[in-house]
Parts: C-alpha cells; sequence; structure tokens
C-alpha cells in the first residue's frame, strides 16, 4: 500500500508515492522529531576520539602543521546551537590547539560548491558569533569556484570525470570536512566524498555528475547511498 504526497517542485506540485507507513509532515503541521542521541556533544567528542579508519586527530596534528576545516555552507540547513556545524568546529579547535596547532595555521572554509557566497550574518547563524569574530575574513573564507588561483586540477577519473579541488584544503597537511547526513532530492545523502565532489570543486567537475546522464538513470534514487551518481562521488574522492 502506498499513500500519494504533492511535493513542491519549481514552481509546481508532482505527485509521489510513498510507503504507506511514511510520515508526511505539513506546513503548518506541528511535528515532534525521532529521539536523537541524548547528548549530541557528548557523542560527536566520543567519535573525535575514536575515528573509523584514522588516527585521533590529536595524534595526526602537531606544531607547524597547517589545517584547513571545510563546513557545508547554509544550504545545507543546521543553524540550531546544537548542529554540527556549531559543536564539532569548536571540538577541533580545541584538540588542534592541545596539540599544538597555531590558530593562525587554521582556515575556516565555507564549502559552497556553485551556491552564491554566504554573508557574514549567515555564517554568524551557522558557526555563531564567536567563530566568526576569530577567523573571519582572512581565515574564513568562501570557496570560490571561479577563482583559478584558488583552484587545483587534479586530473581525470577513470571514467573520465574531471577532479578539481579547493587549493587552501588540498595544500592543508590536514584537511577536515565537517559534514552531515541529510536527505538531498539531487544527489542521494549530502556528506561523505559529495562534500569534496561538489562542495569544494568547479563547475567542469560537477557537470560531470549533475547532469541528465547520471541523474536521469533508473538507478537514481534521490535519498540513497548507491547509484552512479554515488559512485562518481567516490571516485573523485
Amino acid at each position: 500500500m502506498t499513500q500519494s504526497v504533492q511535493l513542491r517542485y519549481g514552481d509546481d506540485l508532482i505527485p509521489v508515492d510513498f510507503p504507506e507507513h511514511t510520515t508526511v509532515v505539513s506546513y503548518p503541521e506541528s511535528y515532534q522529531d525521532p529521539a536523537g542521541v541524548d547528548d549530541p556533544v557528548a557523542a560527536t567528542r566520543q567519535a573525535l576520539a575514536n575515528p573509523v579508519g584514522s588516527p585521533p586527530l590529536s595524534e595526526l596534528a602537531g606544531p607547524g602543521k597547517t589545517v584547513a576545516i571545510a563546513f557545508p555552507d547554509k544550504v545545507k540547513s543546521g543553524f540550531g546551537v546544537k548542529a554540527h556545524r556549531r559543536i564539532a568546529i569548536p571540538m577541533i579547535l580545541e584538540v588542534l590547539e592541545r596539540a599544538g596547532v597555531r590558530e593562525t595555521d587554521i582556515t575556516l572554509v565555507c564549502a559552497m560548491g556553485l551556491h552564491r557566497k554566504n554573508t557574514r550574518d549567515e555564517l554568524v547563524e551557522m558557526l555563531g558569533e564567536g567563530l566568526v569574530a576569530r577567523f573571519y575574513p582572512e581565515r574564513l573564507l568562501m570557496h570560490d569556484a571561479e577563482d583559478p588561483d584558488g583552484i587545483v586540477r587534479l586530473g581525470r577519473t577513470v571514467r573520465g570525470d574531471v577532479v578539481d579541488m579547493n587549493r587552501a584544503v588540498y595544500e592543508a597537511d590536514i584537511p577536515i570536512m565537517v559534514g552531515h547526513a541529510v536527505a538531498n532530492p539531487y544527489g542521494g545523502y549530502s556528506g561523505g566524498y559529495k562534500m569534496c565532489a561538489t562542495g569544494l570543486s568547479t563547475w567542469q567537475s560537477i557537470r560531470c555528475h549533475h547532469t541528465p546522464s547520471t541523474m536521469h538513470r533508473s538507478d537514481f534514487i534521490p535519498s540513497n547511498h548507491q547509484g552512479l551518481m554515488r559512485d562518481q562521488f567516490d571516485e573523485i574522492g
């Protein structure tokens, strides 16, 4: 059994069939999110100390190391005081400071892809006034996909996709990407390699996967971790 829901798409609505058990949230109805972790701060600290497939940041960092911390722009939501940017970035900075990394060797990069640059007020909304005051504007940068000096072309993948990367992130001794898993109607879940393949790249690279030849395939299911688009992200990453 399914239920049909009218979803906003551009200037119109399209009918979409969902499983009967799907929870449908409609404005202005109120809705209580499912319970998350009791303490996101403690959970993030635990994850930072016990990474998967890598030594902890406290061991990687050290005096003289340069660090670039990339984070998604405002399109990717998360504006509360317990949102991923607000929790993770200050915690990362604490670890770096204890390891002897100078703050002047740390750069924050807004991974905005081809979106417009975020304003200072929008950065405050995402990061809080404290972080913005510490790093903006010299070391809190907007990724600029149209600045050739700020891009490194690394070549092509085995299938021929262009691989471009933000220079500040690529050249850092320790590049860190603060992503998040959120359903994206255009390319599966945000996060993972999608952040560097789109958020820190150029139109020449993005056009390889944000294209009808990828997005109009039968295996393109937006909120999914499989399919050609995700394979392309993995290869670029």
